[in-house]
């Protein structure tokens, strides 16, 4: 196991080429990274994979630990959990190649050709957003219901859907992007916890004027949670969105602009009588295993009200 980032690379046609950077966090990366590493090496390109521990369980590193050995892989166990945000800044620093490729840790790659088409992109002066998917599969898990079928519907979108509204459909689960943007744009190590660490990455994008480009290269999201945890996590997500909104940081995401409507025609207090009426049912359905995707927006909603009245 190496303490400092550096990998070998094979020589190619490219003079430079792929920096692949995986953020682990309680998971085992091993399928994900030894198909990056056969599809890289087939296209022979000059390539390294990064892949960075954020304070992992002791099962989860000794399972990654092998990569260290491998050729053209860099495995590193950070000291501390860092977050989000600032591992992603450490890899991005890390890389070396001309074009940077971001993916989670829970990722699985089922094209044959997911860095051809991120290759054949190449080069551009844009980000580039290959996408969502899930398993089309109902998880037999009925906890994880709500996260799978929440995925399925908001997440796992098209690319011509995703270009309608580029900025606000940008997650940072599976990007490339030029390192010499990412030099001058990096993720806000401000931002705690679960939550917008990504949409607020796409806004300062905009400010600079880089496009995002939205194609279809998906890969698959792995890592679901239960219907407690991802409500947890949501609900930390809200508070970020709620911070970010009262600072005038952001202004233009979907359950803002419901927010909005509401205040608009004062229904606000309304919507809030209402909610308190249903509250039970509506808790109760949205750790069922047949949540709905409603329910649970509507949850949001009151969520995000709460959160905003909170100094």
């Amino acid at each position: 196991m190496s303490n400092i980032p550096f990998t070998l690379h094979i020589q190619s046609e490219y003079q430079d080429m792929l920096s692949i950077l995986i953020p682990i966090y309680n998971q085992d990366v091993r399928p994900l990274v030894y198909t990056l590493a056969k599809q890289c090496t087939k296209l022979k390109i000059n390539y390294q994979i990064l892949c960075f521990d954020d304070g992992s369980n002791e099962k989860f590193k000794e399972k990654n630990k092998e990569l260290a050995s491998k050729i053209n892989i860099n495995y590193t166990e950070l000291p501390e959990n860092m977050g989000r945000s600032k591992i992603r800044n450490w890899l991005g620093k890390a890389g070396y190649f001309e074009y940077l490729l971001f993916l989670d840790g829970d990722s699985m790659v089922k094209s044959k050709d997911f860095i051809k088409k991120y290759i054949d992109a190449l080069p551009t002066e844009v980000v580039l957003y290959g996408g969502r998917k899930y398993v089309s599969k109902k998880p037999s898990n009925q906890k994880k219901i709500l996260h799978w079928k929440y995925g399925t519907k908001r997440e796992a979108l098209s690319a011509g859907k995703r270009n309608k509204d580029p900025y606000l459909n940008f997650q940072s689960n599976n990007f490339v992007i030029p390192e010499k943007v990412f030099r001058r744009i990096i993720f806000n190590e401000k931002m705690e916890g679960y939550g917008y660490e990504d949409l607020l990455y796409a806004l300062e994008l905009k400010k600079k004027n880089i496009t995002i480009l939205h194609i279809n290269n998906p890969v698959i999201h792995e890592g679901l949670e239960t219907n407690v945890t991802f409500i947890k996590k949501t609900e930390n997500a809200i508070l970020n969105l709620a911070t970010l909104y009262k600072s005038g940081a952001m202004n233009a995401t979907r359950l803002i602009k419901s927010y909005k409507w509401l205040n608009n025609y004062g229904l606000t207090d309304t919507f809030e009588w209402l909610y308190n009426k249903f509250e039970k049912k509506i808790s109760t359905n949205i750790r069922s295993s047949q949540p709905s995707i409603s329910l649970f927006n509507i949850w949001k909603l009151h969520e995000f009200i709460q959160k905003l009245k909170s100094p």
